[in-house]
C-alpha cells in the first residue's frame, strides 16, 4: 500500500478523534475483493431485483387501464352499432376507439357519457366531461365552458351499470394479473433478500477468519500497545461493520437500478415530465455530498468512542477486585459515565443532522415537485389541450413516489455508510498490521538444549532492558535468574522463546544459531509456565492436554508424577471436571500444577518458570518445589525467581541489574561473594523472620 493510503492518525481536541482514515476507494476495493467471493450469489439477487422492479413498475399500468379504460372509460363516446354490447334505450352500443374520435364525420349515430357533480348524463354529439361548467335544473341542460347548453338524459343505476358490465371480465382479468404479479413479486423478494443476505454473511465469516488468523501472526508488540477490548470490539463488532458496508452498498446499487428502470418508464410515458424530476437532481447530489461530510466527523468519533467504551469496560471487568479493595467504585464509575456522555453527546450531534438534513428535506423535496406536476398538468388541464386522466395522473404520481423511494433508501443508509466506512478502516488496519515475521513449522527440532546467549542487547524502544548478555548453559541444567524487577530477566527469557525479534547479538541453541528455526519450531521445543498460569474454556484434561492427544490414563499419569493426585480423587468428575471463567474455581497452586501437567506432557527440552512461586503459599510452595523437581530431570530449566529458596539448589545462578549480568555461580558461592545475591539473599530472608 503507498504512503498515501496508509493509516494516518488524525487527532482532534480529545483523544476520542483519532480514528483510521484508509480512502473510501481502498476500503470500497477490499470489501467488493471480500463479495465476490460470493459473485454467484450476488448476480442472482440481482437479478432478482430487476425482476420484481419491473414487476413493481409494471403494476400501476394495470391500475391505470382499469381506471382510464375500464371504470372511468365509460366517459367517453359511444357508436350505435348492431354488434355492441351495451343496450341503451333499445339500441346497441360499442365504445368508439379515441383516434376515431378525432376523424368523426357524422354525429347522427354516437352518444357521449358524461360525469358531472356525482351524476352520469348521455348527450347526442361528441362532448368531454371536462367541458362542462354547471347544469341548469330547469330545463335538464348542461351548460359548457362556452356558455352553451347541451341536451342530455340522466342515467338511472341500472342504466350505468349497462355501461359497466361489458368491462367487469376486463377488470377481473386485470385483478387477478396484479395479483398473481404481487405473488411473483413476493417470491422475487424473498429469494433476492435470501441471497444477498447469505453473501453477507459469508463476506463476514471470511473476513472474522481472516483476522483471527491474523492475530496468530501478529508480534507481540502489537497486543502490548493495543488494548485487548479494541481488538475484541475490532474483530467483533467491526467485522459486522464490513458487512454493513457491503450491505449499504449493495442496497445503493439497487436503489440505484430501481431509479434508473424508473426513470426509463417514467420518460416513455411522459418526456416532459422526467425532464421536470430531473430538476431536482442537482439539489439533491449537492445537499447529499454537504450531508455525508458533516455527518463523517461525528460517525468516526462515535465508532472509536465505542471502541474505547469497550476498552474500558473489559478492564473494569479483568480488574474488579482491585477496584472494591481499594474503593474505587465511584471513581471508575464517574470515569466510565464520562466517556459515555461524550459518546452520548457524538450522537446526539449526530442525530440533529440526520433530522434537520436527512429525510424530512427530501419530503420536502419530493412533495414540491409533486407541486410542480400537478402545477403542470393543472395547466394543461385548462387549456383543454392534452388534458390528462385520472389513470395517467396515478402512473405519473406513482412513478415520482418510485423515484423517490430509492433516493430515501440511500439517504437512510448514509449513516450506516459513514460508520460502515470507519469500522471496515479499522477492521482492515487490523489486517493490514505488519506481520511476524519466521513464522510456520516445517519439521519440528529435537533440542538437547544447550543454550548461549552471546553479546544480546534488546531495546523495547529506545532505552535498553538488556545490555551485552554472554551466558552459556548447558543441557540438563537448572538455572536461576534473579534480579531487581526492570533488571531484564524476564525479558532475557521472552528473547528465548522468540516473542520478539532478535536484533543485536545472537543466541544459539545447540550450536546453531535458533534464527534458523521458525519461531513455531523453537516454541515447540520450550515449556513456559507463567506466575499466571492461562487457562481455557473446558475441563481439566484439556486444559493439560491442549494440543496434544493423549488418553485419560497418560493425564491422570502426569498428575500423579507432580503430585496432583487431588484433580483425580477430589473432584467427582476427576479429570473431566469443568473449569469455569479463567479457571476461577482452582486455586493459584492448583492452576500451576495443571500448567506443569501440561509441560510434562509436552515433553520440551527447555523449561522457563516465570516468576511462577511468586504468588502462592510456603505449604503450596513446597509442593510446587517437588513437582518442580519432577518436571526439571533431563530437561535445561530456567527459573526467574522472585523467592530466592525456589533456586537455592540450582546448577548456577545468574544475577542481572540494570540490563547486565553482575554476578553468577551457586547459591553458595554467590552468597560467599558477599555481593548483591547476599544483599537481596538476607534482605529476603530478614523479612521472612520478621
Amino acid at each position: 500500500m503507498s504512503n498515501k493510503n496508509k493509516k494516518q492518525v488524525i487527532k482532534g481536541k480529545n483523544t476520542f478523534d483519532k480514528y483510521y482514515n484508509y480512502p473510501p476507494e481502498v476500503v470500497l476495493k477490499r470489501v467488493v475483493k471480500y463479495a465476490w467471493k460470493s459473485r454467484i450469489l450476488i448476480i442472482l439477487s440481482l437479478l432478482f431485483l430487476i425482476g420484481y422492479t419491473y414487476l413493481e413498475l409494471y403494476q400501476p399500468k394495470l391500475i391505470n387501464r382499469v381506471l382510464d379504460d375500464y371504470l372511468l372509460g365509460v366517459q367517453t363516446v359511444w357508436e350505435k352499432i348492431d354488434t355492441g354490447s351495451v343496450i341503451y334505450q333499445g339500441n346497441k352500443y360499442d365504445k368508439l376507439p379515441k383516434d376515431e374520435i378525432e376523424n368523426l364525420t357524422t354525429l347522427d349515430e354516437v352518444i357521449s357519457v358524461l360525469y358531472f357533480d356525482g351524476h352520469y348524463y348521455v348527450s347526442s354529439g361528441v362532448y368531454n366531461s371536462s367541458e362542462i361548467t354547471g347544469y341548469d335544473e330547469e330545463t335538464s341542460l348542461l351548460i359548457l365552458s362556452d356558455d352553451t347548453k347541451i341536451a342530455t338524459n340522466r342515467l338511472s343505476k341500472e342504466e350505468l351499470k349497462s355501461f359497466y358490465d361489458p368491462s367487469i371480465p376486463a377488470i377481473t382479468r386485470l385483478i387477478i394479473i396484479y395479483g398473481s404479479l404481487t405473488i411473483f413479486i413476493i417470491i422475487f423478494r424473498y429469494f433476492q433478500h435470501v441471497f444477498f443476505l447469505t453473501a453477507s454473511m459469508r463476506l463476514t465469516l471470511d473476513i472474522r477468519k481472516d483476522a483471527f488468523a491474523k492475530l496468530n501472526r501478529l508480534p507481540m508488540k502489537y497486543f502490548i500497545s493495543e488494548p485487548s477490548g479494541k481488538v475484541v470490539t475490532k474483530i467483533t463488532s467491526d467485522s459486522e461493520g464490513v458487512r454493513g458496508l457491503y450491505q449499504v452498498i449493495f442496497s445503493i446499487l439497487t436503489a440505484g437500478i430501481s431509479l434508473v428502470m424508473v426513470y426509463v418508464e417514467l420518460f416513455r410515458v411522459n418526456l416532459m415530465l422526467s425532464l421536470l424530476t430531473l430538476l431536482a437532481t442537482p439539489l439533491i447530489l449537492l445537499w447529499m455530498t454537504v450531508y455525508r461530510r458533516v455527518n463523517n466527523k461525528y460517525q468516526h468519533r462515535i465508532r472509536e468512542m465505542n471502541s474505547v467504551i469497550n476498552a474500558a469496560m473489559a478492564q473494569y471487568v479483568d480488574g474488579i477486585a482491585i477496584i472494591q479493595q481499594f474503593n474505587k467504585e465511584d471513581a471508575m464509575t464517574t470515569e466510565y459515565d464520562n466517556l459515555l456522555t461524550t459518546n452520548y453527546h457524538n450522537k446526539m450531534n449526530a442525530l440533529k443532522i440526520n433530522s434537520i438534513f436527512g429525510g424530512e428535506l427530501l419530503l420536502l423535496i419530493q412533495n414540491g415537485l409533486l407541486a410542480l406536476i400537478i402545477y403542470y398538468f393543472g395547466r394543461q388541464f385548462l387549456n383543454q389541450e392534452g388534458a390528462i386522466t385520472a389513470g395517467a395522473l396515478y402512473l405519473y404520481v406513482t412513478y415520482i413516489t418510485k423515484i423517490f423511494d430509492p433516493i430515501r433508501e440511500i439517504f437512510a443508509n448514509l449513516n450506516s455508510l459513514e460508520d460502515s466506512f470507519v469500522a471496515s478502516s479499522r477492521i482492515f488496519d487490523l489486517l493490514d498490521q505488519e506481520e511476524d515475521k519466521y513464522l510456520g513449522f516445517n519439521e519440528k527440532p529435537h533440542f538437547k538444549g544447550d543454550i548461549k546467549f552471546k553479546d544480546v542487547s534488546f531495546a523495547y524502544d529506545e532505552s535498553l532492558v538488556l545490555k551485552n548478555i554472554n551466558m552459556h548453559v548447558t543441557p540438563g541444567q537448572f538455572i536461576g535468574l534473579v534480579g531487581h524487577t526492570g533488571s531484564g530477566k524476564s525479558t532475557l527469557m521472552i528473547l528465548l522463546q522468540r516473542f520478539y525479534d532478535l536484533v543485536d547479538g545472537h543466541i544459539l541453541i545447540d550450536d546453531v544459531d535458533f534464527m534458523t528455526y521458525t519461531k513455531q519450531e523453537v516454541r515447540s521445543n520450550i515449556g513456559y509456565v507463567l506466575q499466571e498460569p492461562a487457562l481455557f474454556s473446558g475441563t481439566i484434561k484439556s486444559n493439560i492436554t491442549f494440543g496434544v492427544e493423549a488418553s485419560d490414563e497418560e493425564v491422570e499419569h502426569v498428575l500423579e508424577m507432580i503430585g496432583a493426585k487431588k484433580f483425580v480423587k477430589d473432584y467427582p468428575d476427576g479429570i473431566h471436571t469443568k473449569l469455569e471463567y479463567l479457571g476461577s474455581n482452582l486455586s493459584t497452586g492448583e492452576k500451576q500444577l495443571l500448567s506443569f501437567a501440561r509441560i510434562l506432557l509436552r515433553n520440551p527440552a527447555i523449561l522457563i518458570l516465570d516468576e511462577a512461586t511468586a504468588n502462592i503459599d510456603t505449604e503450596t510452595e513446597i509442593l510446587i518445589q517437588n513437582a518442580l523437581k519432577v518436571l526439571a530431570v533431563g530437561r535445561t530449566t530456567f527459573v526467574v525467581a522472585h523467592r530466592l529458596s525456589t533456586i537455592r539448589y540450582a546448577d548456577n545462578i545468574y544475577v542481572l541489574d540494570d540490563g547486565k549480568i553482575v554476578e553468577s555461580g551457586t547459591h553458595d558461592e554467590l552468597y560467599n561473594k558477599n555481593g548483591k545475591y547476599r544483599s537481596m539473599y538476607e534482605a529476603q530472608y530478614n523479612n521472612q523472620e520478621k
